[in-house]
């Protein structure tokens, strides 16, 4: 009888004693969990909306700035661009991961958008400059890609070759056919990225931070890749790749 008893006062006593602070503190941990959760949707549709204010105005503006004139026209066309580039980044940065990417496949003028997303890396540099060496061959050279996802690319990689480079330093793009694919490089002479090797390739080609991630993403939807190589005190080379039958006049 007395074991009985005892075993009773352990059910009813003891055990829930022993549980109750464990419960309490899934239940804070469960609560915390759906605050945050709930934070983070806050974060996305305010990043959304956010894109969707940017657009609207940009677009307007575009469609106006056959009227502006002339000395103003390419600044507020470019300007336009950018606020719609931006917008498209905040909607792709707030993609569901494993989401596909979309493109819209469009006549690109490479020329014209290197020389653009170089003006915006000048801009961002401040008082640093660098040494811009472009082939001549890149003005003449047209391709089938989505335009605001190969500006986002190309903003990405060449921001990240004049952060790694100092006052003076120069950057090399260029652009070649090699094993059947178009092959896009920006190389610099900086201080070389620290990228962990692909194991067994001895090529480091793993992106830094979600931008270069993004930007990867980016590239395989267009079939092609983004591949990175850099030596410590060296220097480092982006490698932007896309099919053949991308480039419309080579």
């Amino acid at each position: 009888m007395g074991a009985t008893l005892a075993v009773v006062v352990l059910l009813i006593v003891v055990v829930p004693a022993l549980v109750a602070p464990a419960w309490l503190q899934l239940r804070v941990l469960k609560q915390r969990l759906a605050a945050s959760e709930a934070r983070r949707g806050d974060l996305v549709r305010l990043a959304r909306m956010t894109a969707t204010d940017l657009r609207g105005p940009a677009l307007g503006l575009l469609g106006h700035s056959e009227q502006a004139p002339a000395e103003l026209k390419h600044s507020l066309v470019g300007v336009c661009r950018y606020l719609l580039d931006l917008a498209e980044a905040l909607l792709d940065q707030t993609e569901e991961p494993g989401t596909p990417r979309r493109l819209r496949d469009e006549i690109v003028h490479l020329g014209p958008l290197v020389d653009f997303v170089m003006a915006q890396v000048a801009a961002q540099l401040g008082p640093g400059r660098r040494v811009w060496r472009l082939a001549e061959a890149l003005q003449g050279i047209t391709l089938k890609a989505d335009r605001r996802a190969l500006h986002q690319v190309l903003l990405r990689v060449m921001t990240g070759a004049a952060l790694s480079t100092g006052d003076g330093d120069w950057i090399e793009i260029s652009a070649s056919v090699v094993e059947g694919r178009w092959v896009l490089a920006v190389v610099d002479e900086g201080a070389g990225l620290p990228m962990p090797k692909t194991a067994g390739s001895g090529v480091e080609t793993r992106g830094l931070g979600v931008g270069l991630a993004l930007a990867r993403q980016l590239m395989q939807a267009h079939g092609g890749e983004l591949a990175l190589e850099s030596t410590a005190r060296v220097g480092t080379r982006a490698l932007i790749s896309l099919p053949a039958d991308r480039v419309l006049n080579p």
